[in-house]
């Protein structure tokens, strides 16, 4: 009988990339592809990993967002570019599917790239408090000095 392996012990999953590596998933980043897709076919692992490399690079992160940023807009070009061609031979169901294609990267753009904000958040800071003054002192009248004026009589 076979000693069932020990589930305690912690894996250790450092990875380390290239230059070479790097400059290629970001390349394809770059040209719109997903990161999902990119680090399985480069690297061969998993999501989880690679996150956990981009927390400890932050060099390597901020170039990894830019890119992701930049790919949003290539896959809006891309989009455009499918939708400028004059004589589209499309199926009906091709059709479709392109239509869902751009409505999710209508959803997805402005929240992923600030490059596609459809709404911005203004913040105006305004001091509430209002004075009020003159320029020149006003007249005051005298109260106790003042005539009275007479009342007219009732008829």
């Amino acid at each position: 009988m076979n000693k069932s392996k020990s589930i305690s012990k912690v894996k250790k999953n450092d990875l380390t990339l290239s230059d070479i590596e790097q400059n290629t998933i970001l390349e394809d980043i770059y040209n719109g592809k997903t990161t999902n897709i990119v680090i399985k076919d480069t690297l061969k692992t998993s999501l989880k990993t690679f996150y956990k490399y981009l927390e400890t690079n932050p060099k390597f992160k901020a170039e990894f967002n830019k890119a992701q940023e930049v790919g949003i807009k290539t896959l809006v070009e891309k989009m455009l570019e499918i939708f400028d061609t004059e004589h589209m031979d499309l199926s009906p169901n091709e059709l479709l599917f392109i239509r869902e294609k751009k409505d999710f990267l209508k959803w997805l753009a402005p929240r992923v790239s600030s490059l596609f904000t459809e709404k911005q958040k203004i913040d105006v800071k305004s001091d509430s408090v209002v004075k009020i003054s003159w320029e020149s002192e006003p007249d005051l009248i005298d109260v106790s000095t003042a005539e009275t004026i007479p009342t007219p009589p009732k008829d």
